[in-house]
């Protein structure tokens, strides 16, 4: 089954010090995927970018997120793995909860929305809830060392195009968090 195919999936965070790296779980908890970290703290320090790969169960990616250097507003690119941009995630500047805008290249808007408490969020287009994640504890070791899990379920008529704009965006909502802890 295609990681984009998956209702329930798991994201565990397996590294947090530099890197963002995930584990990706689908709702048996079989590994489905991995999100991966490009570019050391040299060159994030230097260049002001990373970027990050989706990949499936296979190795094959899925797609990528890229984390330019932005002065005013966060913004991250969504691109196909061949570096064609199909999205763009935005935060939003709204007080006490997380708001991320996804602006896809069909033209298609996406919003992410969390709670007060940071634990909960869902995304909606049209009107329509598609998916919606809950941010669970990861245990007291993986807590104290600043890993996150996130449990992402899509609403199964929720298509590929929005599934593939929420998984990157996951990547983005944990980058947009860990910014917020540290400031």
């Amino acid at each position: 089954m295609s990681l984009l195919t998956h209702n329930t999936l798991m994201f565990q965070q397996v590294t947090a010090l530099v890197t963002n790296d995930f584990a990706i779980l689908d709702g048996e908890g079989q590994v489905a995927g991995r999100v991966e970290t490009h570019g050391s703290l040299g060159s994030l320090l230097v260049k002001g970018s990373r970027h990050f790969t989706v990949r499936d169960v296979e190795d094959q990616p899925v797609l990528i997120v890229r984390d330019p250097l932005n002065f005013v507003r966060d913004t991250f690119e969504l691109q196909f793995p061949d570096g064609s941009a199909f999205g763009q995630v935005r935060r939003r500047f709204v007080a006490l909860t997380t708001r991320l805008d996804i602006t896809l290249a069909s033209g298609a808007l996406i919003e992410l929305r969390g709670n007060l408490t940071g634990l909960k969020f869902t995304f909606t287009t049209q009107g329509r809830v598609v998916a919606r994640v809950s941010r669970t504890w990861p245990g007291l070791a993986r807590g104290v060392l600043g890993r996150s899990a996130y449990a992402l379920t899509f609403e199964p008529e929720a298509p590929v195009e929005i599934r593939r704009a929420v998984i990157g965006t996951m990547v983005v909502l944990d980058l947009v968090r860990h910014k917020d802890s540290n400031s």
